[in-house]
């Protein structure tokens, strides 16, 4: 009788979400300072991601995320993502850091009445560190609200359409903060 009045208790208290696999869905604004030369030519950039993971234990888990992020031309970044949940339970901190690289929509003329010629817009790597709360909603789903830093490096070349020589080439380097919320289904 004292084994399975153990073993009941055992199973109860042990019931938690250590492996597994998910999908996050986030949308971000991307808020910083105009600038007309930039592609970032808005002070909000609209951002979804989705990102497929596997917690590694209570605390960390690692994916890898797909998204699309809409400057004066469209990127889409393909990243890793690794996240730290500081506590069990209902209501946690959360870090996380995504890096990777972000491909361009590679013909979108984003300076149309400047230059006259072929673009080729390149993408550039990106990384974005967050805080924030994760607020579990169910047993299969959480709420995720977080701020971060933006960090996207961005490439556009315009080559004379007669001599296929580079009439300008454009690098900007976007530094801007994120707000981010999100749905993580387990």
């Amino acid at each position: 009788m004292a084994m399975a009045t153990i073993a009941q208790e055992y199973n109860q208290s042990d019931k938690t979400d250590i492996a597994g696999c998910y999908n996050l869905v986030q949308t971000s604004f991307i808020i910083g300072e105009e600038n007309e030369y930039s592609p970032a030519k808005s002070n909000m950039i609209p951002s979804v991601v989705s990102i497929f993971g596997c917690r590694i234990n209570d605390h960390f888990s690692l994916g890898l995320g797909i998204g699309m992020t809409s400057y004066s031309y469209t990127v889409f970044p393909l990243f890793a993502d690794v996240r730290f949940t500081l506590f069990k339970g209902n209501l946690s901190p959360v870090f996380a850091l995504k890096g990777g690289y972000s491909f361009a929509d590679s013909k979108k003329e984003i300076f149309p009445r400047e230059y006259y010629g072929d673009y080729k817009n390149t993408g550039g790597g990106m990384f974005n560190p967050e805080f924030g709360f994760k607020v579990m909603m169910t047993e299969r789903a959480d709420f995720l609200l977080t701020i971060g830093y933006y960090y996207q490096h961005l490439k556009s070349e315009i080559k004379n359409s007669n001599t296929n020589h580079i009439v300008h080439d454009r690098v900007t380097d976007i530094n801007r903060l994120s707000f981010t919320i999100g749905f993580l289904f387990k």
